[in-house]
């Protein structure tokens, strides 16, 4: 009786019509808001948004004319070394003295200037005519400076042309700390490099067998862009970079800029 009585007092009660019905929680327009935006946003990303496109690269910084090999013309006996490694040196310096057959003290002179990056031969050591007694950076080519050069892997070298900008990781100035060193390529290679031809530039042929992997590869020379108010004298990706000057035969790993796309075209395979 007590259920049937609440059921007939129900029934007598007017229909609450003019009562407002809530058909979503405030929470719930919210969520579906944020995911609309989210949707909208990655639309527009997909179809406008660019995503950059990198090369990436290995070399060293060195100077445009590269090592060379100061070479004995005399074989003999070394009898003194009048230079060792990071001396400087000049065109017609004496850098050895040979002591040839029938005992005669020849001097053998630097037929270029630069500085010295290792030694092959030291007091005591018998040498032929020909034999390597110093590895040479040489710094007296037209427009000396201080350069990258890079070895692009002929099958990713496409669009690097002169001008595209570069990024580069220098191992003696970690990029985490001083950022990236700034870039432009002044020149490509016409025809691959061989490790012979990589050799005279890095200073050896195990050296350009580590950059050249194996894998035919285009000589890419880039310039780096000046900064003067920097401690460095170039720029970085950060306001000031290292607190010290570049040294050249130092490692660099780069990333060639060849422009951006859309996702939507690289999806395509535009």
């Amino acid at each position: 009786m007590k259920f049937r009585f609440k059921a007939l007092q129900r029934m007598r009660e007017p229909d609450e019509l003019d009562s407002p019905t809530l058909l979503a929680s405030p929470r719930g327009w919210i969520a579906t808001f944020v995911v609309l935006i989210i949707v909208v946003a990655a639309g527009v990303w997909f179809f406008a948004g660019r995503l950059p496109i990198t090369v990436p690269a290995v070399g060293l910084l060195t100077h445009p004319g590269g090592t060379a090999r100061l070479q004995s013309p005399y074989g003999g006996t070394v009898r003194s070394m009048l230079l060792q490694p990071a001396d400087a040196v000049r065109e017609g310096q004496a850098v050895a003295v040979i002591a040839a057959d029938g005992g005669t003290d020849r001097v053998v002179r630097s037929p270029f200037t630069g500085r010295v990056v290792a030694g092959s031969a030291v007091a005591g050591h018998v040498v032929r005519e020909g034999e390597e007694l110093l590895l040479v950076e040489r710094t007296d080519a037209p427009g000396d400076r201080l350069v990258a050069m890079l070895f692009v892997p002929v099958d990713r070298a496409m669009g690097v042309v002169p001008g595209k900008p570069v990024d580069l990781s220098v191992s003696s100035a970690p990029p985490g700390a001083y950022g990236l060193l700034r870039g432009r390529v002044q020149s490509v290679s016409a025809y691959p490099v061989m490790t012979e031809q990589a050799a005279d530039l890095v200073g050896g042929e195990d050296p350009a067998r580590g950059y050249l992997r194996n894998t035919p590869s285009r000589l890419v020379i880039v310039d780096l862009v000046r900064d003067p108010a920097t401690p460095s004298g170039y720029a970085w990706s950060t306001r000031k970079g290292p607190p010290v000057g570049l040294q050249s035969q130092v490692s660099v790993s780069g990333a060639i800029g060849l422009g951006s796309q859309t996702l939507f075209d690289l999806l395509l395979g535009r």
